[in-house]
């Protein structure tokens, strides 16, 4: 990542006159219309805060009032631009947390995300770039998700597939774990799955077990269908 010489005036920050719960919503909404090709239902964004759609639809009309959504009845939320803006914003500063956090004080991926939520709100520009300095301006967070830059521009992902698609007897490499399921993420940290670890699919089962083996260590362990889906992955030789 080029290092730039100073973050665009609106880039949002710590100085945001936004509250860290307009933030918080704004960056969820943003990961879901990802996730969902822009389909995103205000269930959708109660189920992943784990609050009723009371107060989601409190927010809502908060965010609509800043001009942050747009909002129709029967229609998905979408973010406007400045909506966007704003997540990435946040989505920013909460990346590059989680990646000083990894990087400075071995928290694992399973443990970045409580701190990140928490200091995301609180930093500056400023700060930000020094962050990026220390850390030899990173592209990736801990989870492998690209970090938006100071211009809020996001790096170019390779092309990679879920664990879930591939076939039997493949060797493949880690690249980013998509789930924010803490309970999951800890059991992947606790079979040392994370970026960056070589993975050999054994076997596939009828039920949808995958039996995978950890190249570096040896371990073979099984996972459900829907955890292999979150684990996108690239293709390496088998030596």
């Amino acid at each position: 990542m080029s290092e730039p010489d100073s973050d665009p005036p609106n880039a949002t920050d710590a100085t945001s006159p936004l509250t860290p719960k307009m933030e918080d919503y704004l960056r969820h909404i943003y990961r879901l219309e990802q996730e969902s090709n822009s389909r995103v239902s205000n269930s959708d964004i109660a189920d992943r805060l784990g609050v009723t759609r009371a107060t989601v639809s409190s927010m809502l009309d908060t965010l609509s009032e800043y001009g942050l959504i747009e909002r129709e009845r029967y229609r998905p939320i979408r973010l406007t631009d400045d909506g966007v803006e704003h997540a990435l914003g946040v989505i920013r500063r909460h990346r590059l947390v989680e990646t000083m956090l990894s990087e400075l004080f071995d928290y694992t991926i399973s443990e970045v995300d409580a701190e990140a939520d928490v200091l995301e709100h609180h930093l500056s520009p400023r700060l930000c770039r020094e962050i990026e300095r220390e850390l030899d301006m990173p592209d990736i967070d801990p989870h492998g998700d690209p970090i938006p830059d100071a211009n809020l521009d996001i790096p170019h992902a390779e092309d990679t597939t879920s664990l879930a698609e591939i076939t039997e007897s493949s060797c493949v490499e880690v690249t980013r774990i998509l789930t924010q399921d803490d309970e999951t993420l800890e059991y992947l940290v606790s079979a040392g799955i994370e970026p960056s670890v070589r993975l050999c699919l054994d076997e596939k089962t009828p039920i949808g077990m995958l039996t995978v083996t950890v190249v570096e260590t040896g371990r073979q362990m099984g996972l459900p269908r829907p955890v292999a889906s979150q684990i996108l992955v690239t293709a390496v030789d088998g030596d």
